[in-house]
């Protein structure tokens, strides 16, 4: 019979131990929970925010590209009708008038100086050369005159 004491003792403590343990571990790690639940629940709100406020810029940003290429393309399209009134002009001088008049005045001096050239300049020596040797080639009077005799 003690031992059936005993089983029961061990029954009524498994079942006293497992209500407390039940109890103390449920009130400590519900605060826990909850902390975390509350973080949890900010985090998502402020993600929410965060997603609210990158499509509100994103749809500002789209606005605004478009009415800049509404811009452009009206630009486009007054710069096409005013090239279509005023006709394209093919002959437009590159230089203005006076310098033109200038590069045919030098054209023409140009052309007058090359046909009025000799061809006897091109036989004479130019002007940097000279008869007389200087420096280390220069040869003395007596030194020529060996070597002519030679």
């Amino acid at each position: 019979m003690s031992w059936i004491i005993g089983a029961l003792l061990v029954l009524v403590g498994a079942i006293i131990g497992f209500f407390l343990a039940r109890f103390w571990l449920s009130s400590g790690s519900s605060g826990e929970l909850e902390n975390q639940v509350e973080q949890s629940q900010k985090q998502l709100a402020n993600y929410q925010r965060e997603v609210a406020e990158h499509f509100a810029t994103a749809n500002a940003l789209v606005e605004q590209l478009t009415e800049t290429q509404a811009k452009l393309q009206s630009y486009l399209n007054q710069s096409a009708e005013l090239l279509q009134q005023n006709g394209i002009q093919n002959d437009l001088p590159f230089f203005s008038e006076d310098t033109m008049r200038q590069l045919r005045v030098a054209n023409s001096v140009n052309k007058d100086y090359r046909s009025g050239q000799k061809d006897n300049d091109s036989e004479q020596a130019p002007r940097d050369y000279t008869d007389q040797r200087s420096g280390l080639f220069e040869q003395t009077k007596q030194e020529q005159k060996e070597q002519e005799n030679k």
